[in-house]
């Protein structure tokens, strides 16, 4: 009957220890219940089968006068057993086969605890009869582990009970050998206990340390060993809380490493880690003992300063205060123990917050956009919250999911402007993208090019630009008064930069069937800044095809003339900043008249744009450049206005 010891020990381990669900999920505590129940659902029937044998042999043993008395009580401990067993199988469907929470758990401890203090109580008020004590060893630990306490009061519990146990059998009517027997049986009983009891204790020690190292954990980030974000959220709705109460300001300031990718790139994931935990180190250094510094995630960290006055001029004074000298640490030297890394700059987004007036994620989606407003100013700076700023990436951020939309949705429209030579005869039109938004009316490319480019979707749209564009030479080389035009797209560098690029426009040529002579490519000083010899060789390929190139805006951008003279270009474009004040800057006149002499030299045509007065074009023509574009011969309009206006011109 020592299995009694067994069970006893499995169940008051579970229940003394008492899973804390602040730290520890509902599926690890189900998972420890199901190997606990594993571990009843083998011993159960053993145990309880000898217990039936035991007791069956005891009353085979009674003088007939007592046989009814102990067929009645074998009968209700035969009935108490199916129930235990019953009751445990039970549970163990429960556990297995369902996902219950904190509470049922609980609930079905409590349960197979009480089904065990009956069994218990009921074999021992059994065996007391025949003659047996290990019984009320499990009805001690039943009591001790249905408290749901600490060990040290389940122990106490159990000494009680088991003190009045031994009480019980000193009083009994038992004669000498048996009571020496069951004091015997007792005595044994009791050092079986204080071992299990000194296991479940070492247990409980090994669970308490474990599930205070796992809170630590769980609020500090493993590499740095700063607080986490969890810590963070938590650090700062105690810190707004007590900012509420005392009417002190504070700031949060959110710290991003700029270009922290290319440490990982270039130098590896180690020394991108030990340059975290380096300026983790310098952060900490560099604010006060009760300031917190924490890691937000990947290369960002936050500072949360507390108590910085009762006014926010004086919080914005002392926390720009703390970020020069944070943007200061950052910027010193870094030796790591792979190498000697250099320097490293970071951006600070600084938010400030005073008494009632923030939520923490308000307060950290205000640092984020300080954060990001940094950037821009360009990196190594920091800058405060600007509910304008806030407003515009709102406004950004909106106009960029309509965008995603815009093309499938067929709000892109193409508008022509023309292109005359100094006759006034109709050269061609240049193609300018506009969105027609459904709200906002009419956007002009410069708007939403730069946000497409930064999307990953200027390529699908540049496509569908020229793609267009071709259907529409096409079109016209039916007619015999458009047929001789050329069309003009500009063409980002990003999609110009695409590998199958070439591809793409060779595709759009076959499947539209425009003549590719009509078809002229815009392309911007940037280009040539990255891999020219792709560059030359993209341009190659399409012009062997009859596409020719227009370098547009020259003048504005790198203008490398030993690249220049590399790139087959057709045709240079002077921008429109410097026609605008040809007639009054000497500089524009200048940079004008060396873009038409180098054009001629090197056996290029030359056109201007932005020309809104005959003095202005009498003044280029004055210096060499006889096609012009701009008001002064037409807006940029329709396709269906294009044409009538042209149809107008020739009848």
């Amino acid at each position: 009957m020592k299995l009694h010891l067994i069970l006893s020990a499995v169940m008051a381990r579970m229940l003394a220890l008492r899973i804390d669900y602040r730290a520890v999920q509902d599926e690890a505590a189900m998972e420890s219940m199901r190997r606990i129940l594993n571990t009843f659902w083998f011993f159960a029937p053993l145990e309880i089968g000898l217990a039936l044998w035991y007791g069956s042999y005891q009353v085979s043993a009674q003088r007939p006068q007592e046989q009814a008395w102990a067929d009645s009580l074998f009968l209700l401990h035969a009935i108490t057993a199916a129930t235990t067993l019953l009751l445990i199988a039970v549970v163990q469907r429960i556990l297995h086969r369902s996902h219950p929470g904190t509470r049922t758990v609980i609930a079905l401890q409590v349960l197979m605890c009480l089904t065990y203090l009956m069994y218990g109580v009921v074999v021992s008020y059994f065996d007391l009869a025949v003659g047996g004590t290990e019984a009320f060893i499990l009805v001690c630990f039943a009591v001790a582990g249905l408290s749901l306490m600490r060990p040290l009061v389940s122990m106490a519990l159990f000494s009680v009970t088991f003190a009045a146990v031994w009480q019980m059998l000193l009083l009994s009517d038992r004669s000498g050998q048996q009571l020496a027997i069951m004091r015997l049986n007792s005595i044994a009983a009791i050092v079986l206990a204080v071992i299990v009891s000194a296991i479940i204790f070492h247990q409980y020690a090994k669970s308490l340390l474990l599930r205070r190292e796992l809170e630590v954990l769980a609020g500090q980030d493993a590499l740095t060993l700063l607080p986490n974000r969890r810590e963070l959220m938590e650090r700062l709705k105690m810190a707004l809380g007590l900012s509420a109460r005392n009417g002190r300001c504070g700031a949060l300031l959110l710290i991003d490493l700029d270009h922290f990718k290319n440490i990982n790139d270039t130098r590896g994931h180690i020394a991108g880690d030990l340059l975290l935990k380096e300026v983790a180190q310098r952060l900490l250094a560099s604010v006060r003992e009760g300031d917190t510094v924490a890691r937000f995630g990947g290369d960002e960290f936050m500072v949360m300063l507390e108590n910085l006055g009762s006014d926010l001029i004086s919080a914005a004074r002392q926390a720009e205060v703390v970020s020069a000298k944070i943007l200061q640490s950052i910027r010193q030297q870094y030796i790591l123990a792979t190498s000697e890394l250099g320097h490293s700059t970071a951006s600070i987004g600084v938010a400030l917050f005073s008494p009632g007036e923030n939520s923490t994620e308000e307060l950290i989606k205000q640092a984020d956009v300080a954060m990001y407003q940094a950037k821009d100013a360009g990196r190594n700076t920091a800058q405060f919250y600007d509910a304008k700023m806030q407003a515009r990436l709102v406004d950004r951020a909106a106009m960029e999911e309509d965008l995603r939309q815009a093309l499938a949705l067929g709000q892109f429209v193409l508008h022509y402007q023309s292109q005359v030579d100094s006759a006034g005869q109709l050269l061609g039109a240049e193609v300018l993208l506009r969105w027609l938004h459904p709200q906002r009316g009419l956007i002009a490319p410069g708007l939403f090019i730069p946000l497409a480019e930064e999307a990953g979707l200027i390529a699908a749209i540049g496509s569908w630009v020229l793609e267009t564009t071709c259907l529409q030479l096409a079109s016209w080389a039916m007619q015999p008064t458009m047929s001789g035009l050329t069309l003009s797209v500009n063409v980002s560098s990003h999609q110009f930069r695409q590998a199958d690029f070439v591809d793409q426009v060779s595709r759009i040529l076959l499947h539209t069937g425009a003549d590719p002579m009509r078809l002229r490519l815009e392309l911007t000083e940037s280009i040539m800044v990255r891999d020219v010899g792709d560059v030359v060789a993209k341009m190659n390929a399409l012009r062997g095809q009859g596409v020719s190139f227009s370098l547009d805006d020259f003048g504005t951008g790198y203008s490398s003339l030993a690249y220049l003279k590399r790139m087959p270009i057709d045709q240079l474009k002077i921008d429109q900043g410097f026609v605008r004040d040809i007639l009054t800057d000497h500089n524009d006149a200048a940079i004008a008249k060396m873009v038409v002499a180098l054009a001629d030299s090197m056996g290029l045509s030359v056109i201007a744009e932005g020309v809104e007065t005959r003095e202005q074009r009498d003044f280029l023509a004055a210096l060499g450049c006889h096609e012009y574009q701009g008001y002064l011969f037409g807006r940029p309009v329709p396709v269906k206005d294009f044409e009538a206006v042209l149809l107008r011109a020739a009848a």
